[in-house]
């Protein structure tokens, strides 16, 4: 396995990174709206090379796939974040996250913080983070339950 930056091009492989995963959580039990707030139908991958290209964006490869992406804006809000459900447990994950961290680190970045489910959460724990605060959000017309969680870093 290899971490490095999102290059152009990778994009097209971030896209069914997304689509793979959404299928597994959907088989998993996850309901329509679920699935759609992690990826929604009408993601627009054109905007999401620029987006890509304009953040700081890793992805770890295996076998010239992509089988993660981690992205953090100079906010030190993490836009994006996936793992293939196929990898679960493998570590890449982590990472993910560690690269990020350096980078807001390296930038002076003093927070970082992003909105999470219930499933994932125990991650972010796992990570440092805590949770600041636990919102109801309208999605696809069903309430649902997030968490913004975050970390302080020493820079």
């Amino acid at each position: 396995m290899e971490i490095r930056l999102y290059k152009k091009g990778d994009i097209k492989q971030i896209a069914h990174l997304l689509g793979d995963s959404v299928s597994i959580l959907n088989a998993e039990g996850f309901s329509e709206t679920e699935k759609h707030s992690f990826a929604p139908s009408n993601i627009h991958f054109k905007n999401w090379e620029e987006t890509c290209l304009t953040n700081f964006t890793v992805v770890v490869e295996k076998n010239n796939r992509i089988i993660g992406v981690g992205q953090l804006g100079y906010s030190g809000h993490i836009s994006c974040f996936y793992c293939h459900p196929d990898y679960r447990g493998q570590g890449i994950g982590k990472q993910l996250y560690t690269a990020l961290e350096e980078y807001a680190v390296a930038k002076d970045i003093s927070t970082i913080h992003t909105e999470t489910n219930a499933l994932y959460r125990p991650f972010y724990f796992k990570m440092g983070f805590s949770t600041v605060q636990k919102q109801k959000v309208l999605l696809n017309g069903e309430i649902e339950s997030t968490f913004v969680v975050q970390k302080e870093l020493s820079t």
